[in-house]
């Protein structure tokens, strides 16, 4: 087995999305990932400390919009100014990991690179450390990827199947995107497939070889004009980039991709709903954040409120999140509807200001 690197690793939290299935909690200008969901911290906060337990603070990084880095420092000013990758638009995932390869490249030379999601559940967080500390063996050989054994047959995510073992982990057989539920129960009974959480780890010359190999059109403008003299030339260059996630680009092109197993709890804390997996409930499997709640014949609530009480008389599967200037009440099956029911209200000039 080879040796681990004495360099640390390089951290790039992915910070950009805007979280819409957790409004009224998440705005545009201050999305779910700068608010506290399950914890007293935000969830970006909490991705930043999970990451001090491999690298140290100088080495972590935030790819994000320029919006948003004004919003990062005013919620946790003693981060570094200078660690943020500004993306231009959001062009999903790959485009900006292309960027920060470039950038580490030249900073770094040939880092280790681990890219983290800032709307992540990982409990417990040694289980974490140790998981990336294994998995950096395997970056000597290719890409990296981590797999989560599911524990339920989950729609929302995708899965991986694992072929062959490695030092430590696995060659990757296949990638199978978000199935319904019939095949998601397939997979489930199957002992080589696993949750793909969308943690990577690759040294930065090797993803960057992928990228020259398999998404040329997403690295050449970027490799063009590298370094950028100013803003307006990144954005001219961005423009002509597709917008495409890393796993369709790289992952799934590349014959050079293992994955090692995590031995820590994960969840994608993607909407209201992911709390009842994270929150602790009662007998009625009811959750709820904040101080008093009575729960009377009723069940499968969730709620988030700052009320003093908050009381469920006779009914079931509702979501309630309470804001300042909000209540938002709906059920379980409607939720899905989150995203259309917002785009209803940009149309509305009077209901805009809610959104921002």
């Amino acid at each position: 087995m080879a040796k681990l690197p004495k360099e640390l690793p390089v951290v790039l939290i992915m910070a950009g999305g805007k979280g819409e299935r957790f409004w009224p909690r998440s705005r545009t200008n201050s999305p779910k990932q700068l608010q506290k969901v399950y914890s007293n911290k935000t969830l970006l906060k909490e991705t930043i400390d999970r990451a001090l337990t491999i690298t140290s603070q100088d080495r972590i990084y935030i790819g994000t919009n320029s919006n948003l880095k004004n919003e990062i420092l005013k919620k946790d000013p003693k981060f570094p100014s200078a660690n943020f990758i500004i993306e231009p638009e959001g062009k999903n995932t790959a485009p900006i990991i292309a960027l920060s390869a470039l950038y580490f490249q030249k900073k770094y030379g040939n880092p280790n690179l681990i890219v983290l999601s800032a709307d992540a559940f990982i409990d417990p967080i040694k289980e974490f450390a140790k998981t990336i500390e294994q998995a950096l063996f395997e970056t000597e050989h290719g890409l990296v990827l981590l797999g989560v054994k599911p524990n339920r047959p989950e729609v929302g995510y995708g899965y991986i199947s694992a072929g062959k073992p490695t030092d430590v982990g696995y060659q990757v057989k296949a990638f199978f995107e978000k199935p319904d539920f019939k095949t998601a129960l397939k997979y489930i009974k199957k002992k080589d497939f696993y949750w793909n959480p969308g943690i990577f780890l690759f040294r930065v010359k090797t993803i960057l070889e992928e990228f020259e190999r398999h998404a040329p059109s997403l690295l050449q403008p970027l490799k063009n004009g590298f370094p950028f003299k100013n803003f307006g030339d990144l954005k001219n260059a961005f423009s002509l980039l597709p917008s495409e996630a890393i796993d369709t680009a790289i992952m799934e092109r590349s014959n050079r991709i293992r994955m090692v197993e995590a031995s820590f709890n994960w969840d994608d804390v993607g909407s209201w709903i992911s709390l009842e997996r994270i929150l602790p409930g009662d007998a009625g499997k009811n959750r709820h954040q904040g101080k008093e709640v009575i729960y009377h014949k009723s069940s499968g609530n969730i709620s988030s409120v700052s009320k003093d009480l908050i009381a469920f008389l006779g009914v079931n599967d509702l979501i309630v999140v309470e804001e300042p200037d909000v209540i938002f009440v709906s059920s379980r099956e409607g939720i899905g509807e989150i995203k259309s029911m917002l785009s209803s209200m940009r149309k509305n000039k009077h209901l805009q200001k809610y959104l921002d």
